[in-house]
């Protein structure tokens, strides 16, 4: 059977983009599609697509004639990393059970950025929703494509967008640091993400700013961040070793997202230190399932994702419906949960 044609063959024989591709295919040009591509290049690029048997998508044209109320839901996420995010995968389950509970149709898609840099999700193309929620952050052709050509309302999950629902982790956050400094640390660690994402430049921004308030041991010092779309293993190693394989190594760390925590907790054990009597673990960005599952239980910041879930479903269907939102930004609160993972070393024993 003949593989269907699609943008990026368009796109590779006209050697061209596939945004620059989607434009010049367009059933109407706008001012914007006019001035980037010119009537000639547009002409020459749809010549292409007839050749190669191109066929604009049938669900474009059902847009045309019906209203699609189905949503779709998008993960923007590295392909190695994909199967292990607990908080995507939280989410999948809350926008099922809402989407089930309201008799809505939903797609699940996932794409992979640092593999496609030129290519763009069907989902944002194909014409079988009506609007989308997009978690994760889309890079490349895809982000251009977000910002210019997208026709269709979308909803940004935990990233700042026109519309979007974020999670308010900054309360808890220095809820977690006031925890730390109470129980008597002082040498604290943060092992960081990438900050090319909202959370993680917040996370250490807001670390850095208590650690200074509260007279801690070099505070600088003790971050790691793990760069974006790399090795796991090899960047868990790394870090657990930033942070403890020098003299006066963490009394405590903090560790951004549930699956490097369980990285750092098992290196951390390895390495024949006990937590939390040797040193303090507080977890951030997890689940509750997953804290609660870890031995110790560990003291953690977590999301709301059936909330979270709920207001994203919500603000787009409203947008889907009238065109606007009242509330185009919405906070969600996070929530810090003490459990076993941290000793009070104010307590003399």
């Amino acid at each position: 059977m003949k593989a269907r044609v699609g943008l990026k063959d368009i796109a590779q024989e006209a050697g061209v983009s596939v945004v620059t591709a989607s434009l010049a295919l367009r059933d109407a040009p706008d001012s914007n599609t006019q001035a980037r591509v010119s009537a000639a290049r547009r002409e020459e690029i749809r010549q292409i697509a007839a050749r190669m048997g191109y066929r604009t998508n049938a669900a474009g044209r059902i847009l045309k004639s019906k209203k699609i109320s189905d949503i779709g839901l998008l993960f923007f996420e590295e392909t190695e990393q994909i199967r292990g995010h607990a908080g995507f995968t939280d989410l999948n389950i809350q926008v099922n059970r809402i989407c089930r509970r309201n008799n809505i149709r939903y797609q699940l898609d996932w794409f992979d950025p640092i593999r496609e840099p030129d290519g763009i999700p069907a989902i944002l193309t194909d014409g079988l929703v009506g609007g989308v929620l997009i978690a994760g952050c889309p890079f490349g052709a895809s982000e251009r494509f977000l910002a210019e050509q997208i026709n269709i309302p979308f909803v940004r999950i935990d990233e700042e967008g026109q519309y979007c629902v974020l999670q308010d982790y900054i309360t808890p956050l220095r809820e977690a640091l006031a925890y730390l400094n109470a129980t008597g640390h002082r040498r604290v660690g943060l092992i960081n993400g990438p900050k090319m994402f909202r959370r993680f430049r917040e996370t250490e921004r807001v670390f850095l700013e208590e650690a200074t308030r509260y007279h801690w041991d070099e505070p600088e010092g003790r971050i790691f961040t793990i760069p974006p779309y790399d090795d796991f293993v090899k960047n868990s190693i790394l870090a657990e070793r930033a942070i403890f394989e020098r003299p006066d190594f963490a009394d405590a760390v903090l560790v951004v997202s549930g699956i490097q925590a369980k990285g750092i907790l098992s290196l951390i054990h390895r390495r024949g230190l006990k937590v939390p009597e040797d040193v303090s673990f507080v977890s951030i960005a997890t689940e509750d399932w997953e804290t609660e599952r870890a031995i110790p239980r560990l003291t953690a910041v977590e999301a709301n994702h059936a909330r979270l879930a709920e207001e994203a479903v919500s603000m787009l269907r409203e947008l889907m419906e009238t065109g606007n939102v009242r509330r185009p930004r919405v906070l969600i609160p996070e929530k810090f949960s003490i459990r076993d993972s941290v000793i009070n070393r104010s307590v003399s024993f």
